[in-house]
């Protein structure tokens, strides 16, 4: 990032990186310490890192390159390009705005999209999702087609970006810390004497979530799940709540009902105030338990607020998933992700896992301690299970499914073109339509236009690329409005088009690559 303040929003000033070398000694520690990776932490022999320039856009949560990527890896290197693999992440993410240039698989031997966000589905939450998804999925598609030989999508709820060169595998891994509890509890396990399984010795205290506590993340779900149990067993069960975010509040109460969730708050603020010694402070903390008060007045925000009785919910903050090997049973409603991390993380702790049977959570069903639901009832009896039995302990090959290194042989594989693709792109001519949607973006992206017409499609502090390459080689831009373009296409109906609607705007050996926005 090349602006403090973009450093400083998300990194905090505590680590604002004022230079690059800072960055990567950052990063190299962080894999020595967290990761256990120190080989490929050592600046030497281990992984290289080369930076681009980027930009935050804070509309977008989102980091966007400033500038040619491929010629500021090309500056950093002297590898031949044209003999390395690339593997670009979210290769959609990194050519929406990208500075006209050459394509990623003219410049590189053969490139790999690795995506595992669902930009639609995010886009449909929001008010402008109705024209904005559909355009997103459009500009996706394209942009995977014009610059990936092969993509592989992390689970089948992603949308189709081009079919022949598509599939469907999770190529991620998780810390050794996870599976080092995953072991523990194994062994804990075998020393523990057989007993039967008895509906008496239900535990409490045993069930959590952790992840952003937002709406999206099917809260509503879970809280549905929470009244269906009740009327089963008499009681709700108890869950603790790890995490953050915006709908915090509003999911609180959704939990422990409004008049519970403003008792406790005012409890907390009366304590407050008896311990404060100023009579001015005194007269602030009454006047914010008067306006907390005020919420009772509110239209509340679901049904849900309005129960009488509350619900077992503990919301307990951030914290390191690695630190939460007290629970057993991991409960995910979620079906908003592309392939959820920390079910597969607390599946590699050696803990029941409890999540709906969906497209998303297909590469987890296959493990023993997954218990999957279609229905209310089906989660009810798994939960019931979960909690009255042990879970199956982790053996040395499950244990190893979940390492990097098994999501690196998953990724070679998912990687390759076998002969049968091969002809069958052969067969279905899509390399030239591919060449062709290429040629058509650079194009587009080219000159004082380009600039504009990445404006107009919400590019915000990313927008003035070619501006910005022209002010880095000391050039004025004045006058290149039509830099770049050949005379045909200058001269077509679409740029015609296009110019009347803003007219108003004035690795060494191994050779392989990895980019990531």
């Amino acid at each position: 990032l090349e602006l403090v303040e973009d450093r400083i929003e998300l990194y905090g000033s505590e680590n604002k990186f004022d230079t690059m070398q800072e960055q990567e000694s950052y990063i190299r520690d962080w894999l020595r310490k967290e990761a256990n990776m120190a080989e490929e932490a050592d600046p030497i022999d281990g992984l290289r890192i080369l930076f681009y320039p980027a930009r935050y856009h804070s509309g977008m949560n989102s980091i966007f390159a400033m500038g040619d990527i491929i010629c500021a890896l090309r500056n950093q290197t002297d590898n031949n390009l044209s003999d390395a693999v690339c593997i670009l992440e979210e290769p959609e993410h990194l050519n929406w705005y990208r500075a006209p240039g050459e394509g990623w698989t003219k410049v590189f031997n053969y490139v790999v999209g690795v995506v595992h966000t669902n930009y639609i589905e995010y886009a449909s939450t929001q008010f402008h999702g109705l024209w904005t998804a559909p355009a997103i999925q459009v500009m996706s598609s394209a942009m995977i087609r014009a610059y990936c030989h092969k993509v592989i999508k992390l689970s089948g709820v992603l949308q189709t970006y081009a079919p022949e060169k598509e599939v469907v595998e999770n190529v991620h891994g998780v810390r050794e810390d996870f599976i080092k509890e995953g072991r523990r509890r194994a062994t804990k396990s075998s020393e523990r004497p057989p007993s039967s399984p008895s509906l008496n010795d239900e535990a409490e205290g045993q069930v959590y979530f952790i992840g952003k506590i937002l709406w999206a993340k099917g809260f509503d779900n879970l809280l549905e799940l929470e009244d269906f149990y009740h009327e089963c067993t008499g009681k709700y069960f108890s869950i603790d709540i790890y995490g953050g975010g915006p709908d915090q509040e509003e999911i609180k109460r959704a939990f422990h009902g409004r008049r519970n969730g403003n008792q406790t708050k005012a409890h907390d603020k009366k304590i407050e105030i008896e311990d404060l010694q100023s009579s001015w402070e005194f007269l602030a903390k009454k006047y914010e338990l008067l306006k907390s008060s005020s919420l009772e007045f509110e239209l509340p925000k679901s049904f849900h607020e309005l129960r009488k009785k509350p619900i077992p919910a503990n919301f307990r903050g951030p914290v390191d998933h690695a630190l939460l090997g007290k629970y057993g049973v991991f409960v995910n409603p979620s079906v908003s992700e592309v392939l959820c991390t920390t079910t597969f993380e607390a599946l590699a702790m050696g803990k029941f896992v409890i999540i709906p049977v969906h497209e998303s959570n297909k590469f987890f069903l296959k493990f023993p301690n997954c218990l999957g639901y279609r229905n209310k009832w089906e989660f009810a009896a798994s939960l019931r299970w979960a909690l009255t039995h042990e879970p199956e302990p982790l053996t040395q090959e499950l244990a190893k499914s979940f390492t990097w290194e098994a999501a690196t042989d998953r990724l070679i594989k998912s990687s390759a073109i076998t002969r049968r693709e091969a002809t069958q792109r052969a067969m279905l001519g899509t390399a030239r339509l591919d060449e062709r949607i290429a040629f058509f973006h650079r194009e587009l992206g080219k000159g004082t236009k380009g600039d504009a017409l990445r404006k107009f499609l919400g590019g915000g502090p990313i927008s003035d690329q070619v501006k910005y390459e022209m002010a880095k080689q000391g050039m004025d831009q004045d006058g290149s409005d039509d830099e770049g373009l050949s005379r045909k296409f200058h001269s077509s109906s679409l740029v015609r088009a296009i110019k009347s609607s803003f007219s108003g705007f004035v690795l060494q050996d191994a050779n392989l690559y990895a980019v990531s926005p």
